[in-house]
């Protein structure tokens, strides 16, 4: 046997057992792939119903937000309109009142004023 058929007889045995390494390692890996691919397709399929379901969740909570802001919206003009009604009632009541007062006040003052001056006359015609 000659070198050249020995060095040709090496390299096919090493050719041979890194192709076999290769196929040990290959078919797990290939299995692994095959697995993470699978996977990945239920993830898919469970993602896309829990996003839609995500998406009208958000949905929902825009039109809640909506009527909850016409609401405050409603509720501020109810509290102008009764802000402006108290306003109201409170000259319509107080500005008759403090006339009341104000005319009795008055009566009073004039009445005292008339009484003194009916004394002063009696005390004078005595005199």
């Amino acid at each position: 046997m000659t070198p050249l058929e020995i060095v040709g007889i090496v390299a096919i045995i090493l050719i041979s057992a890194f192709a076999i390494a290769g196929l040990i390692i290959a078919v797990p890996l290939f299995k692994l792939i095959n697995r993470i691919r699978f996977l990945a397709g239920k993830l898919n399929e469970s993602i896309i119903p829990a996003a839609e379901k995500l998406n009208d969740a958000v949905g929902d909570l825009k039109t809640e937000i909506s009527s909850i802001s016409d609401l405050t919206r409603s509720v501020s003009s109810i509290v102008e309109q009764l802000e402006k009604v108290i306003r109201l009632a409170r000259i319509l009541i107080t500005s008759p009142v403090i006339k009341i007062i104000s005319a009795s006040a008055g009566l009073i003052s004039g009445l005292s004023k008339s009484k003194a001056s009916t004394e002063d006359k009696d005390k004078e015609e005595k005199e």
